[in-house]
C-alpha cells in the first residue's frame, strides 16, 4: 500500500525536491508569478460543499488540467488549495478535502493536537495545492498540459490518486472484501511533509522512533530502504489506516496490513497490544474517531450500519465514524454507533436511529424520521427552540440525549409522533 501516488506521477522532479518538499511540494516557487495567485481570489461561499468550477480568471496552465476547485482556510488568512480533474467527482474531491481537514482539526485534551492552528498555517504558508487526479495515467508528465502545470507550480503541489479514494456507501466500501481506502495514507503524508513535521517536532521525532522500533522488532517490513521523510510518511499513513479500521477486515487472512503484509497488525486492538508506540503517537495528535462529514455515495441505497457487526466487513471502518449523512437525491436509513453521532439529511426522506451516545439528527428536505429503541413513556420530549427538539431516554445506557432538527416523525417502539 503506497502512502502517496505522487512519486509515480512526477518523475521529472529531483530526489532533493521530493525530500525537501515532500512528494511534489513545499517551499517557494522560482516562477515570477506565484502559481496560486489566481486561485486565492476564487469565491466558494455560495456552494454548500465549497466546490466550484474553475473560473476563466484562473491561469490557463491550471485550467488545461483541472476544472474544479475548493480550499481550506488557515487561521492566518492563507489557503490550502484543492484542484480536481474533470474525471474526479465533486463527491470524491469533497472527501479528500474533508479528511485532510479532519487531520488538522483540534483534538481537545490531546498532548500535541489540542491547537493545530500553527500546523495549518504552516501548510497554507507554503501555498500548498493538493491536486486530486483521476488516476496516475490521467496525470502523465509526458502530456504537454501536465508538464506545463508541473513546471508552473515548481514543487508547490502534492497529488492524491482518486482511484485510491473509497467513499462511504460506495460498492467498493460495502463489498464483503472492501477496497483499501488510501485517503488517510495520502493526505497524512502530504500533511507531514508540508508542515506537520516541522511545526510539531515532538511528533516527528516520536514518529521516526516508533517506525525504527517497529522495524527493529520485525513487526514492520517496508518494501525497501527510503529517505527518512518518505519512510516516516509511509509508516504514518499505514498506522493511521489500521487505527481507523481500513485493514481490519484482514484482507491477507494473516492478520497483517500493508503491501505484502508489511505490518503485523490489521486492527486497533492488535496495534494496542503489539505496537503501543504507534497508538500513543496517533492519540497524541489525532482524534480517536473520524469526525469528517462522511456523505454516503450517490449510488447508495438501503441501510448503512455504523455499529460494528462481524458479518458486515465495512463496519470495521464505519464503527469509527461520527458524522454520516445523505447529500442530494440519496435516501435510505442510517443506524448509529455508540459515539456521539451527527446525522445529516439530504433532499429526500431519510431515516435515522442514533442508538448509543448523545446524537444530533439533522433533517433537511423531505419526510425525515428518527427512531428510538423504547416505548414513548421512557422518553422526555422538550422543544429547545423553533427548529430543535430534545428527546431524552430516561433508561441509562440506551439512546442517550438526542437533539433532532427538521425531523417530521419520532418512532418509538409503541407509537409514532408527528412533530
Amino acid at each position: 500500500m503506497k502512502a502517496s501516488s505522487c512519486q509515480g506521477l512526477i518523475p521529472a522532479l529531483s530526489a532533493l525536491t521530493l525530500l525537501a518538499a515532500g512528494c511534489g511540494g513545499g517551499g517557494s516557487s522560482s516562477s515570477v508569478v506565484n502559481p496560486t495567485d489566481s486561485l486565492n481570489e476564487i469565491d466558494t461561499s455560495g456552494e454548500q460543499d465549497g466546490i466550484v468550477p474553475l473560473p476563466a480568471t484562473v491561469d490557463a496552465r491550471i485550467r488545461a488540467v483541472f476544472d474544479k476547485y475548493a480550499h481550506l482556510d488557515a487561521p492566518g488568512g492563507e489557503r490550502v488549495h484543492f484542484l480536481g480533474q474533470p474525471g474526479v467527482s465533486d463527491e470524491l474531491l469533497f472527501r479528500v478535502k474533508a479528511v485532510f481537514e479532519q487531520l488538522v482539526t483540534d483534538v481537545p485534551g490531546s498532548t500535541l493536537g489540542a491547537d493545530k492552528g500553527s500546523v495549518l498555517d504552516a501548510v497554507a504558508g507554503l501555498d500548498t495545492t493538493i491536486v486530486v487526479v483521476e488516476e496516475q495515467q490521467a496525470f502523465d508528465i509526458t502530456d504537454a498540459p501536465v508538464a506545463s502545470f508541473v513546471t508552473f507550480f515548481d514543487g508547490l503541489y502534492a497529488s492524491v490518486d482518486c482511484s485510491n479514494v473509497v467513499q462511504e456507501g460506495s460498492p467498493e466500501f460495502l463489498n464483503p472484501d472492501p477496497q483499501i481506502d488510501g485517503t488517510l495514507s495520502e493526505t497524512s503524508g502530504i500533511l507531514l511533509r508540508f508542515g506537520l513535521g516541522a511545526s510539531v517536532p515532538q511528533l516527528s521525532t516520536a514518529l521516526t522512533a516508533a517506525r525504527i522500533s517497529a522495524e527493529s522488532q520485525g513487526s514492520y517490513r517496508p518494501e525497501a530502504a527510503q529517505p527518512q521523510g518518505l519512510a516516516d510518511s509511509e509508516y504514518l499513513g499505514l498506522i493511521l489506516s489500521v487505527y481507523y479500521g481500513v485493514w481490519a477486515h484482514d484482507p491477507s487472512g494473516q492478520g497483517t496490513a500493508g503491501l505484502d503484509g508489511a505490518y503485523d497488525f490489521c486492527d486497533r486492538d492488535a496495534m494496542i497490544a503489539g505496537d503501543p508506540d504507534a497508538v500513543a503517537l496517533i492519540e497524541s495528535f489525532f482524534s480517536p474517531s473520524q469526525s469528517f462529514p462522511a456523505y454516503l455515495s450517490s449510488s447508495f441505497s438501503g441501510t448503512f450500519e455504523m455499529q460494528f457487526d462481524p458479518a458486515l466487513a465495512y463496519t470495521h471502518r464505519s464503527r469509527y465514524l461520527e458524522r454520516v449523512g445523505f447529500r442530494g437525491a440519496v435516501t435510505g436509513r442510517i443506524n448509529g454507533n455508540e459515539l456521539n453521532n451527527t446525522f445529516l439529511g439530504g433532499d429526500l426522506g431519510d431515516e435515522f436511529e442514533g442508538r448509543g451516545g448523545n446524537d444530533k439528527i439533522e433533517g433537511d428536505l423531505g419526510l425525515d424520521e428518527a427512531f428510538f429503541s423504547g416505548p414513548r413513556a421512557d422518553y422526555t420530549i422538550v422543544p429547545l427552540d423553533a427548529t430543535v427538539t430534545r428527546v431524552t431516554d430516561t433508561v441509562p445506557g440506551r439512546d442517550g440525549v438526542d437533539d433532532v432538527r427538521q425531523i417530521t416523525r419520532l418512532h418509538f417502539s409503541d407509537v409514532i409522533i408527528d412533530l
